[in-house]
């Protein structure tokens, strides 16, 4: 599948794709200081582009992550370097494929929730959560203090999706589903083997560990074990038929097992 769409999107593939978001939502963060509509006005919302605002197909996407200045540099310094970090791994084209992938279905979504206001901030959050798939012991410094592995803080924000998702209306369940269908497309199949091989190797080591108790010896007529009595010494009778074992006080007194 991804191989198709890598077909699809090589035409319109856009390098430094990072950069390009980054600078369209500051163009957007300085315009909007100006003018307090235009964030509202660049929003998607389908039963507008129906009656004719079609830029909101494109311009949501450029919608600041917030409009806090602080917080935005710090995001956009993340975000920078992780979505460079997933091009430089994945290539331009793919990179653009995980994107526009992204994009199309949140688009879809806000079809189904036609009278809400939606902005990419979900999907623009799955490029963290590819980084730290990909990297899950890459550092980050909190407040340029505390080091915190990504993965940890990958499994916070999808902890905060699924609180969002439980707490909140359907339409919000609804658009956190479709900004991550990116995410599933890709690391779905690769994170749902690492289930079924967690899963085979606990197995096995139930039954090592079954085996591992299971007594090596057992007396056919007392039924102490070298696990019960791991100093007792046992012998197998040569006039019993088959493999029985006998410990030393039933050895030489016991009645001799023969073939049916």
């Amino acid at each position: 599948m991804l191989e198709r769409l890598d077909r699809i999107v090589r035409p319109i593939a856009v390098p430094n794709l990072t950069l390009f978001i980054i600078g369209g939502q500051l163009l957007m963060f300085l315009a909007s200081l100006n003018d307090n509509t235009l964030i509202a006005r660049a929003m998607l919302v389908w039963d507008l582009v129906l009656v004719g605002e079609v830029w909101r197909l494109f311009t949501f996407f450029f919608v600041p992550f917030t409009q806090d200045p602080i917080f935005l540099l710090f995001a956009y310094m993340i975000f920078y370097m992780m979505g460079n970090a997933l091009e430089a791994y994945w290539g331009v084209v793919r990179y653009n494929v995980f994107l526009w992938l992204g994009t199309v279905l949140t688009i879809a979504a806000a079809g189904i929730v036609h009278d809400q206001a939606v902005s990419a901030t979900f999907l623009q959050g799955t490029v963290f959560l590819a980084f730290a798939t990909i990297n899950p012991d890459f550092e980050l410094r909190l407040f340029f203090v505390l080091p915190v592995k990504v993965k940890w803080l990958a499994m916070i924000q999808v902890a905060g999706y699924l609180l969002a998702m439980l707490g909140g209306a359907w339409s919000v369940t609804l658009m956190i589903l479709a900004s991550i269908g990116n995410y599933l497309t890709f690391f779905g199949p690769g994170l749902l083997g690492r289930v079924r091989n967690t899963a085979r190797r606990a197995k096995w080591e139930r039954q090592q560990l079954n085996n591992d108790a299971a007594p090596r010896h057992t007396c056919t007529t007392c039924g102490v074990d070298s696990n019960i009595a791991p100093r007792m010494d046992f012998r197998y009778c040569s006039q019993c038929e088959g493999e029985h074992a006998y410990c030393m006080a039933h050895l030489k007194d016991h009645q001799h097992v023969s073939a049916q």
